[in-house]
């Protein structure tokens, strides 16, 4: 699993996220322990649904193997795609009362932290182990703030993946093919609608779900180069291309299920699966949660790259961080990331999250066909970084663009649309 260079530019421009909560200055080295002889480690995240949780119980039960006597707490918050549980860590960083280690996203996501003096430098950490060598050079990167290491990745997700019901296709005589362009899936959805059947299954009760389609459009329509110059200003949201795709994204949006914003996206994975209808859009975390579902790969369920003439790979990863200072237990708090980086652990992780590992030492010849295909197409694809998980840019700019789809969610305005991101652009980056 090895990617070059790609994602240097997209990895490059980051700034202050405006849910977290800024407080201190800078610290180059975690604090001691402040309960000393307290064997007790508490970790936040966002991994609630069934999939996500059994894959934390993977890296809990392996903090465990290597800390005797060790006791968990796992204070993971669900909803909002992982915005509920940084609301909830802003207010406890902003009262001086942070957990041991908290889940985040590389890059965009990642600097907001190190600039409000937030979290640990983990230089040393990296060194004195030698994980750079184990991990492609765009992953290593990605942890890194001005050349010093902050987090600890545990998994890479591709975030355009399209899942499909190979039944309801085969019905519509449709077949997806992910060379093919934007138009000629939505004209494949078409012909799933006059069988009767919903084309697509969308659950963006939590608004990243419409982001995530929209951006999968915006990259097939203006590629990856083009992608990672909007947040460098080197290309424009007012672009032709850019605008094109918000009308795709009408049109798909229109072919979808009408309870789209009372469902989440886990709901939305398993009516596709059912036979609700014929496609879903949703990163690579869908496949866990569809196998602890008991859904069939290949029969109840199949995979495509969202369509387009260049691979794209929309790069999601999910790493750790510990605090800069009043960290509980730092002791338990290392041990932790160290198993992380386990190649066992993270194999056993990416089975049951869907994702590959980030470690090129780890062995994936027991996990599944699709994270077989996956790793393979992050080693030769186009990688880029997602916006609407916040790591491609600053989270200010990614906040402004989840507003924007949710306005343009119920208003079609293109021109609104476009203005706000222009303007943002402008501003922000």
């Amino acid at each position: 699993m090895r990617a070059s260079n790609k994602l240097k530019t997209s990895l490059a421009v980051s700034a202050a996220l405006s849910l977290i909560a800024v407080t201190g200055c800078s610290a180059n080295q975690p604090s001691g322990s402040t309960q000393g002889g307290t064997n007790k480690l508490e970790i936040t995240s966002w991994w609630t649904s069934g999939s996500e949780a059994e894959a934390l119980n993977v890296l809990i039960d392996g903090v465990k193997k290597t800390s005797t006597g060790l006791s968990v707490d796992n204070a993971a918050v669900s909803g909002g795609g992982g915005a509920n549980a940084r609301q909830a860590l802003a207010a406890r960083l902003q009262a001086g009362s942070p957990p041991d280690a908290w889940q985040l996203h590389p890059a965009g996501q990642l600097k907001t932290y190190v600039d409000g003096g937030q979290v640990a430098d983990l230089t040393q950490l990296w060194k004195d182990n030698n994980w750079a060598s184990q991990l492609p050079q765009d992953v290593a990167e990605a942890q890194q703030v001005d050349g010093k290491y902050y987090t600890v990745p545990i998994g890479v997700h591709r975030g355009n993946v399209l899942w499909t019901n190979p039944a309801v296709l085969s019905k519509a005589g449709v077949t997806i093919d992910p060379a093919g362009s934007v138009d000629d899936l939505i004209a494949g959805l078409k012909k799933v609608e006059a069988t009767g059947t919903t084309p697509v299954c969308l659950g963006d009760k939590d608004i990243f779900a419409s982001a995530e389609l929209l951006e999968s459009i915006i990259m097939s329509r203006v590629g990856a180069d083009n992608w990672k110059k909007l947040f460098t200003n080197g290309y424009s949201f007012d672009a032709p291309e850019v605008k094109q795709a918000l009308e795709d994204y009408k049109t798909i949006l229109s072919l979808s299920n009408k309870d789209h914003s009372a469902i989440t996206w886990d709901e939305a994975v398993k009516k596709m699966a059912d036979g609700t209808c014929a496609v879903s859009l949703m990163g690579d975390w869908a496949y866990g949660e569809l196998v602890n579902a008991k859904k069939t790969p290949g029969t109840d369920f199949a995979w495509v790259t969202f369509p387009g003439k260049e691979d794209i790979f929309s790069y999601v990863g999910d790493g750790f961080s510990i605090p800069a200072k009043n960290i509980p237990h730092a002791d338990a708090a290392n041990a932790w990331l160290k198993t992380l980086m386990d190649p066992k652990v993270q194999t056993e992780f990416a089975a049951k999250k869907g994702s590959i590992p980030a470690v090129t030492t780890a062995d994936i010849s027991s996990l599944s066909d699709y994270q077989k295909e996956a790793s393979a197409s992050f080693a030769k694809a186009a990688v880029v970084s997602s916006l609407a998980h916040g790591q491609v840019t600053t989270g200010e700019f990614a906040q402004t663009y989840a507003d924007a789809v949710s306005t343009f969610n119920g208003s079609g305005n293109v021109a609104a649309f476009t203005a706000s991101m222009t303007q943002a652009q402008k501003t922000q980056l």
